[in-house]
Formats: structure tokens, sequence, C-alpha cells
């Protein structure tokens, strides 16, 4: 992460956006940890400004708020130092891909027998945006992640926990 620190008037401006984020439907924790980050990392401070400018736009707000929760997530997650990680090869990558699609259909499926992604990612504490996001990409999803979604579901992370997550 780059050095950055906010000044007098971006905390205030930062407050402003805290206080409009708090008249949506957003998780408390999510907006007091985001913007506790946003104090360190110009990137979360950017995104809450351009959150801010567009109003008009709830799409995009959604997509800036997946991004925040994204990076709080890296910044939670990044080790104290550097781990050594398996290679996987070029060659075996469409393998892993289909793989994980696979695994998160089967959390789909799951997610949509507890009352579906809006009622899940309410009760796990994570934005709805980026819960959607997570499902339908074929990106491997934190381990934290799985982590709340198993606690909202009261399963064991163990049954939904996959082979990649990082």
């Amino acid at each position: 992460m780059i050095p950055f620190t906010t000044t007098p008037e971006q905390r205030l401006k930062l407050a402003g956006y805290v206080v409009e984020m708090l008249k949506t439907d957003l998780d408390r924790e999510f907006i007091a940890a985001a913007s506790e980050l946003a104090r360190e990392a110009q990137g979360v401070y950017d995104l809450f400004e351009l959150w801010a400018t567009m109003k008009d736009d709830p799409k995009e707000r959604d997509q800036i708020i997946a991004d925040i929760q994204d990076l709080l997530d890296d910044y939670r997650d990044a080790p104290k130092q550097p781990l050594e990680k398996p290679y996987i090869q070029f060659d075996q990558l469409d393998d892993v891909t289909q793989r994980i699609i696979k695994e998160k259909l089967t959390l789909r499926q799951l997610i949509e027998q507890h009352g579906g992604v809006s009622a899940v990612a309410q009760k796990a504490g994570i934005p709805q945006p980026s819960l959607s996001r997570m499902l339908n990409s074929a990106s491997m999803p934190r381990r934290s992640t799985l982590y709340k979604i198993a606690n909202a579901l009261d399963l064991p992370e163990t049954t939904i926990a996959f082979e990649w997550t990082r």
C-alpha cells in the first residue's frame, strides 16, 4: 500500500461521505472499517469520493462498494511477511477455473436455500454487490468471505471451503 495520510479537509469530507452512506442500507461495520482504511489508503479514499459523485447511478455505487470491500479484504488478509504459495502451471488454469465455477454454483444453491444473495449478504455482513460479484466471477474467493458466509448459513466452514481459497 502506498503511504497516504488524509489532510484535515479530506477527513471532514470523509465524515460527510460516511453520513451519506449511513442513509443507505449498507452495514454500519462495513462503513466504519472502510472509513478507517480510507484515512490511510488513498485508493479507498478516492473510491469514497467517487461513490459520493454517483448519486444517480445505483449500479455504479454498488460496484464501488464491492471495490471497497475487496480492498478491505485485501488489507485484512495481507500477510505480515511474504508467503510462498504453490505454483499453478499455465496449462492447468482452465481446469482450476472450471472447478471454482462448479464450487460457486454449489455455494449459490446453498445461498438460495437460505433466502438468497441479499438475505445472506446482510446476515454475513458482506455488501450485497460484493457477494454477487464473488459468486458471478471465476476468481478464487477469500477464506474470510467464505467464513462469513458459512457463519451466516450456520454451516461449518469446511462445507463451503474451496481448495484454492486465498
